[in-house]
């Protein structure tokens, strides 16, 4: 198949126009401006469009697509509470509907890959189902003692006994420090070696958070405690330093949050061997303290843009993310935007150049977007409302001149 556009996003900063992409199978084996149409060749033409990466979702929980607007944004301990007790009364039949409205609204939305973090192993099951590129971020934690079913534990074991699923990826979420133990953070980190999983975490996301662990008290803590968890009071780390201390900081984690960071913190991050993942409408949904994304940038760490769940935010939306947060740091180009739902995610999860750009070789995960010519393309993309006008994951058509995804 032959995909031709005004122009194509090829990478970071990176433009051809016009430009024409072949694909054979699920991959992308030849760029330039123009193609030669082979005998029998389909040829797909956008009209006013620039053919981008797919997007990439780094962090989502897709359980939660149906809690859309059921949270009030009281305090982060008081959210929790109440998430716990929503999701106690989720039926099977609702988290699969859940899961087939997050897909759908991620899919009209431009998004391809989507770090998904699964708090129902069962669901699992389900994975083959949905078309886009998904990993699985199983859902850890040991706050209180708690049974798998049969179920969840085929929906797990799956992965492990088919490990090269074209679209299904497993990872592995500890899911924060306040609700897995020193122990089972070691454990991660261990499986994660051996089986060579992603792994990703929830750190250092509210002022609660800090509380407990800078100073050994606050509401969190006390949840904690009701919940059965005999915490320690605090050791004056940050969760940064904590995660680190203990041996749970798994070589390439994914750090989802790190809105609260100490002076030390920093040095830990310009290494440069943490992807952090920012959510920008959720932070907004809780009122956090403005989160230092131009420092970040200024000493290399890895940033990614996400969603989060609906029980957070009201949109699976990558662009509005991007909106929203460029209204807090103004001065970041739309280009550098763009790269970090497409390239820079795709290097979080360990597929530099196989996502994230459109290359020769790399996976055909791609998606067009409505633009005039004379005007910014990444500017195009970022404030278009529309849905995308061709959308492409792993080499198959999902929507193209007004079709649906399926």
């Amino acid at each position: 198949m032959l995909i031709c556009a005004k122009a194509l996003i090829l990478g970071p900063g990176e433009l051809l126009a016009p430009g024409t992409v072949r694909v054979l199978g699920n991959r992308i084996v030849q760029v330039a401006e123009e193609i030669p149409l082979r005998l029998g060749e389909e040829r797909v033409v956008l009209e006013d469009a620039v053919l981008s990466p797919g997007l990439i979702n780094a962090h989502v929980h897709l359980d939660y697509t149906g809690l859309r607007g059921k949270l009030p944004a009281h305090s982060f301990p008081a959210w929790v509470k109440e998430i716990v007790r929503l999701k106690a009364s989720l039926s099977p039949l609702e988290l699969e509907a859940a899961l087939e409205e997050g897909f759908g609204l991620l899919a009209g939305s431009g998004t391809t890959g989507v770090a998904n973090m699964e708090a129902y192993p069962e669901l699992l099951l389900l994975a083959d189902r949905f078309p886009l590129r998904c990993w699985w971020f199983l859902e850890l934690l040991d706050i209180r003692p708690h049974l798998w079913s049969p179920e969840a534990t085929c929906g797990a074991l799956r992965f492990f006994d088919d490990p090269h699923r074209p679209l299904g990826k497993l990872g592995l979420a500890p899911h924060a420090p306040y609700t897995v133990s020193p122990e089972l953070y070691r454990l991660v980190r261990q499986s994660a070696e051996r089986f060579r999983l992603p792994v990703t975490t929830h750190l250092s996301e509210s002022p609660e958070e800090w509380e407990m662990f800078c100073q050994g008290g606050g509401a969190l803590l006390d949840l904690v405690r009701q919940a059965g968890s005999p915490r320690e009071n605090g050791r004056e780390l940050s969760p940064l330093q904590w995660l680190e201390r203990i041996g749970g900081l798994v070589p390439g984690m994914l750090l989802v949050h790190l809105n609260y960071l100490a002076d030390a913190d920093w040095a830990l991050l310009a290494r440069g061997e943490h992807p952090v993942v920012h959510c920008p409408k959720s932070h907004a949904f809780f009122s956090y303290a403005p989160f230092p994304l131009e420092r970040m940038l200024s000493l290399g760490i890895p940033v990614c843009l996400a969603t989060d769940s609906l029980a957070s935010n009201d949109s699976l939306d990558l662009r509005e993310e991007i909106r929203a947060a460029r209204r807090q740091h103004p001065g970041i180009p739309a280009q550098r935007w763009w790269e970090m739902v497409t390239s820079a995610p795709a290097r979080a999860l360990g597929f530099p150049g196989t996502l994230g750009e459109i290359r020769g070789g790399a996976w055909a995960d791609l998606a067009a977007f409505r633009w005039a010519s004379g005007t910014d393309p990444w500017e195009a993309c970022v404030e278009g409302r529309e849905e995308p006008l061709f959308l492409m994951v792993d080499g198959k058509v999902l929507r193209a001149e007004g079709r649906g995804y399926r």
